[in-house]
């Protein structure tokens, strides 16, 4: 499967186009990926042009709680059997985009990037379209990644807040389903 395709027109800027040239106002100045329609875009309805953050993977899942929670304090290498397959799974799910979360997973080593990315999708940025020639086109999203990706990203970002269960209430439900599942072994 190939994840990304060249990219050398910024004329032809569209979903899922990576570029380089956004200033984020700090130091790392990350490459981005567009969001904005598609639609837009191509007919020049478009004022703003959208665009998330891009990381390395390994540097977003290597400074995670959550990888640091599977592996021992020492790090992958002294981590047991049992920690190491932990984070393989942990892994498969982000390459595969099992879960919904903040990051989607993109393989841009056919690329000019030559190196496994994650979109952010809690680093948004919305600039005036203007700025569109100096940017620097770099690869493309292939869809059906680019529609996949959109979908996480709305999934993301358009949750409906609900109030959570308390603890004891979480607590009794656990029991309860505990119980159940014992029973329906039996």
């Amino acid at each position: 499967m190939e994840w990304t395709t060249p990219f050398n027109d910024i004329n032809q800027l569209t979903q899922g186009s990576i570029i380089d040239g956004i200033n984020w106002g700090d130091e790392d100045n990350p490459v981005s990926i567009v969001l904005s329609n598609a639609c837009d875009l191509e007919h020049e309805h478009a004022s703003y042009l959208i665009v998330a953050a891009l990381y390395p993977a390994s540097a977003i899942i290597g400074n995670s709680r959550e990888y640091k929670g599977m592996t021992h304090q020492n790090g992958f290498s002294a981590s047991s059997k049992k920690q190491k397959n932990a984070v393989e799974n942990k892994l498969s799910d982000y390459i595969h985009h099992r879960t919904i979360n903040r990051y989607y997973f993109i393989d841009c080593t056919a690329s000019d990037l030559d190196m496994l990315m994650m979109v952010d999708f809690q680093r948004i940025l919305s600039l005036p379209i203007d700025i569109k020639n100096s940017l620097r086109p770099i690869a493309q999203l292939n869809t059906p990644l680019k529609e996949q990706m959109m979908m996480q990203f709305v999934s993301y970002t358009s949750r409906i807040p609900t109030d959570r269960v308390s603890q004891e209430d979480e607590q009794v439900i656990k029991n309860k389903l505990l119980e159940e599942i014992i029973e329906f072994e039996k």
